[in-house]
């Protein structure tokens, strides 16, 4: 079996093209197959190499991914070669119709209640007529004929029709001999070896084109499944006005690739709350237990799966992600965060003198000298001692030590803190916050 994710280098990587990447994958994985990669860079003043580079940089990070890479913009020759192949079996035609013929096409079979599809003008060009236009420097597109309806078997959706009515003769080579997205998709995965294609159900009719271009070329097509869009808290279609969307975004935000790949499993793959890693994903990921109800994204839950991958991760795994972090503040941190950005400010923060100048009134100096006193005896159950020796309540004692060591009323686990503090630090702290009381 073979799968593949085709993203086009037009914008960053988000979480529903990695929903698709993540599906494909785990297909492949789950029966020992393939998982291939493909640039769609057909549109080249929409394509940019920084974009390339990032949704590259994007699938390393996700699902690990460091295979050879195919673009489209490599293999142009290939493409003009099947459609000039189609336009001597007469299964396509030259159509030299501007943009303001066809704006005008369009609006006039509207206007009568029509479907906005080519009347197949063209189609009936002489050779003559042919080479006269050409010879005026007229430079044609090149249109597939698109006879009869589609029907075929969608992996999640069932049985599929799509009528002609709804596809009409559509382009495969532009004017600049570029193939369009349908015509280059079909021949790279044929000659790829493509077997399984999942991606979203905005595809449908793209599929449906792609179904008929596969029977004209003589070509077994691979089974598809359409995966419902991902909607936002307002139930319309997930995009940039949601909030963070982007695999860039979200690895900046301290998201973990295995909660990020589990959440979207989540999402309508057919399994419920579930932690899984990788492996567990593959081994309970069934194209057939994929929803049709289209899932809504929830940042919220989606922090709650990092959060529970967090607490469960290896240290030197998340070290791995972040060399910045250190071996003992992950143990001891990793429990109390949501994110690795969380994580990574929480061990700045404690590492960093604080800032101790607003707790002047806020700190008990009885507390403090009693503390100072008690680290003569060394960490282990410190706090403990404190407490007991000090005439102020449990809340107060821990407040007051708090404040001295980061300089905030609210964080970690004030023993997961001293635990993480040598006791020179905590001591030059402690003194320092004594000092502001003259």
């Amino acid at each position: 079996m073979r799968t593949r994710f085709a993203p086009s280098p037009t914008g960053e990587l988000h979480v529903g093209n990695a929903r698709v990447a993540l599906f494909n994958w785990l297909l492949s994985k789950k029966t020992g197959g393939e998982f291939l990669v493909r640039i769609e860079d057909t549109d080249p003043e929409r394509s940019s190499p920084e974009f390339e580079a990032s949704i590259l940089e994007d699938l390393r990070w996700f699902l690990n991914f460091g295979g050879e890479v195919v673009r489209q913009s490599e293999r142009l020759s290939i493409y003009q070669e099947y459609a000039f192949r189609l336009l001597e079996e007469g299964k396509a035609y030259f159509c030299f119709c501007t943009e303001e013929e066809l704006e005008a096409l369009r609006k006039k079979r509207l206007s009568q209640g029509l479907p906005p599809r080519y009347d197949r003008r063209c189609l009936r060009l002489s050779q003559k007529e042919i080479e006269e236009l050409k010879a005026s420097g007229r430079r044609p597109t090149v249109r597939f004929k698109a006879e009869g309806d589609v029907y075929f078997e969608d992996m999640v959706f069932g049985p599929r029709h799509i009528k002609e009515d709804d596809l009409g003769d559509f382009i495969i080579l532009r004017k600049d001999l570029w193939p369009t997205y349908n015509f280059a998709c079909v021949i790279d995965d044929h000659l790829m070896g493509i077997t399984h294609v999942i991606r979203g159900e905005d595809h449908l009719t793209n599929t449906a084109r792609q179904i008929l271009l596969y029977k004209a070329l003589g070509w077994i097509p691979p089974q598809f499944a359409h995966l419902p869009l991902l909607l936002g808290s307002d139930r319309k279609v997930l995009s940039k006005r949601h909030g963070a969307t982007s695999l860039r975004e979200l690895r900046q935000m301290g998201i973990l690739p295995q909660a990020l790949a589990n959440y979207l499993l989540h999402l309508g793959g057919g399994i419920g709350e579930e932690i899984l890693d990788f492996d567990g994903m593959i081994k309970v990921f069934e194209i057939t237990k994929i929803e049709r109800s289209q899932p809504v994204f929830d940042f919220k839950k989606l922090l709650w799966f990092n959060r529970e991958h967090l607490k469960r991760a290896e240290a030197s795994s998340l070290i791995a992600l972040d060399p910045e972090l250190d071996q003992k503040g992950v143990k001891l941190f990793k429990d109390e965060v949501n994110a690795l950005s969380e994580l990574k400010e929480l061990i700045r923060l404690l590492k960093e003198e604080p800032n101790l100048e607003g707790i002047r009134d806020e700190v008990n100096r009885t507390v403090l000298q009693t503390a100072l006193e008690e680290l003569e005896g060394g960490k282990e159950n410190w706090i403990k001692r404190v407490v007991e020796r000090s005439s102020s309540s449990p809340k107060e004692v821990f407040l007051s030590l708090r404040l001295s060591l980061t300089g905030k009323k609210q964080g970690p686990s004030l023993e997961k803190v001293v635990l993480y503090l040598d006791e020179e630090t905590i001591r030059r702290r402690l003194e320092r916050a004594l000092a502001l009381g003259g």
